[in-house]
């Protein structure tokens, strides 16, 4: 059954626009899907952030080049 919770995280795509073309986007985007950082959201609440079930560095690395590669989204 679905959940009826709405989502928090922004979309992949404005993940995108808001890191492509920086320089240290493929490291900060590698530290926050693998540390499990805590996180503010707009309404003030936080939450533990997911962390990738993946272990393995080349996945990893590969889903962070994919996001980058999306075109930019509408929020950044």
């Amino acid at each position: 059954m679905p959940s009826t919770r709405s989502k928090d995280a922004p979309a992949y795509r404005d993940v995108a626009a808001k890191y492509q073309g920086k320089p240290d986007a493929e490291t900060r985007l590698i530290h926050h899907i693998t540390s499990g950082e805590r996180v503010k959201f707009e309404d003030g609440h936080e939450e533990d952030h997911k962390i990738v079930k993946r272990k393995d560095p080349a996945a990893i690395k590969n889903r962070v080049d994919w996001i980058l590669s999306l075109p930019g989204g509408t929020k950044y």
